[in-house]
């Protein structure tokens, strides 16, 4: 049974296809993942920050910048000893920088919903390693703002919008091998996403991370966790309405991302950074820099 799950996982992780489309310039829709709270296997309400930044680097587009803001509400709930219920709702500020005319769009992002089975609930493996695991699906409801028309009427690319106008399907799968209170995290989640109403279609998006962690206590009710590792995502190049790949779309990137987490009886608070070491973009014409996470989460 664990080298299925670890299988499945793996599958999660490394799958990849000739996907269509990129709904957030850089490929940063799904963030960075779940980070750690796959360790902890308990109810949460949470709320996450995360900044993304990226720049031009074409010389025509004399200096154009974009910031991507996204303030997202997570909710995890077990409804039955083996299956959890999250939902995700983010809302979004994007930002375009440009020394003829600036650009900002904000709204309501998308609503996400998923359904995560325990297959594995520390399951002894040896004498001192211990698996968890989760694996489960979803989907992503157009409930964010779009504007079919944004990036002819406000000279704007698609992935401004706050929201994708489709609705898509998800995969998720969560595995966490613990030794004492350290151990390593690998989650992956990959979103097929559907046309919109008026025919276009962001590209399907793949992101993965391994995290190794190590839980110290530090007296009391207080404990301290830094992690570190790798994360990764990809996206397929858009599709127009006419059937044709949009320009300048889709992309792949590796980050070296490290954090810190402090836990206080019921209360978790954390921050991490990635930092790009591979990335293609848009047809190497947007870069990608550093990104930043902050969240805060009620256990019960």
């Amino acid at each position: 049974m664990a080298k299925s799950v670890i299988a499945l996982a793996m599958f999660l992780l490394l799958f990849s296809e000739k996907s269509v489309a990129c709904d957030a310039c850089g490929c940063s829709v799904n963030g960075v993942g779940v980070g750690l709270m796959a360790t902890y296997r308990q109810n949460y309400i949470g709320f996450q920050y995360q900044y993304a930044p990226f720049a031009s680097t074409l010389e025509h587009a004399q200096g154009a910048k974009d910031y991507f803001h996204s303030f997202e509400l997570t909710l995890r709930f077990r409804v039955w000893k083996r299956l959890n219920l999250q939902l995700n709702q983010p809302y979004r500020l994007n930002l375009r920088t440009h020394s003829e005319a600036d650009g900002t769009r904000s709204g309501l992002g998308d609503t996400r919903l998923y359904a995560n089975f325990i297959l594995l609930n520390q399951v002894p493996l040896g004498k001192s390693f211990k698996l968890y695991a989760e694996a489960g699906g979803g989907v992503k409801a157009p409930t964010g703002n779009f504007d079919p028309n944004l990036h002819d009427e406000n000279n704007l690319p698609e992935n401004f919008n706050p929201g994708n106008g489709s609705w898509a399907g998800l995969l998720q799968t969560n595995l966490v091998l613990s030794h004492k209170n350290a151990g390593l995290t690998i989650s992956g989640t990959f979103q097929h996403n559907s046309s919109s109403t008026q025919g276009y279609r962001f590209g399907n998006q793949w992101s993965g991370q391994a995290l190794l962690f190590n839980q110290l206590s530090m007296g009391g009710r207080f404990w301290l966790t830094p992690f570190a590792g790798m994360a990764a995502e990809k996206v397929g190049k858009d599709v127009k309405a006419d059937g044709k790949f949009a320009p300048s779309t889709g992309g792949n990137g590796l980050f070296a991302a490290a954090g810190l987490n402090l836990r206080f009886d019921n209360w978790l608070v954390g921050a991490s950074f990635s930092q790009p070491v591979h990335q293609h973009i848009s047809n190497a014409e947007v870069e990608a820099k550093g990104r930043l996470t902050v969240q805060l989460s009620h256990i019960f």
